[in-house]
């Protein structure tokens, strides 16, 4: 049962990890101009932004332009997100199974 978890945390996390992306950037272009939510969506950003510059050191202003940055940068976002949730479903698990064996 056990070689199941690892499959399933790992599915469950990228789901959770894209949904978590998706309100990001939901809020990012849905909400209503306020500074507080632009400054909460750039740091919620930036890790996307950071893993998105080892492909594209310029950002889209590299050589010709750069016609898959967007897509970089979403599918880091998701990437980062989805292994952050990957860390507190294992976490929660491991805590699970330390807290049925001391019952």
């Amino acid at each position: 049962m056990s070689k199941l978890r690892l499959p399933w945390r790992l599915v469950v996390s990228l789901v959770l990890g894209g949904m978590t992306w998706g309100v990001v950037v939901q809020g990012a272009t849905k909400l209503p101009y306020n500074r507080i939510v632009v400054n909460i969506t750039d740091v919620a950003s930036v890790p996307a932004l950071v893993i998105s510059q080892i492909f594209y050191p310029a950002g889209v202003h590299t050589g010709g332009g750069a016609p898959r940055w967007g897509l970089v940068f979403l599918s880091s976002g998701i990437l980062f997100y989805g292994l952050m949730w990957f860390v507190i479903l294992s976490w929660l698990n491991r805590r699970g199974r330390r807290l049925a064996t001391t019952r």
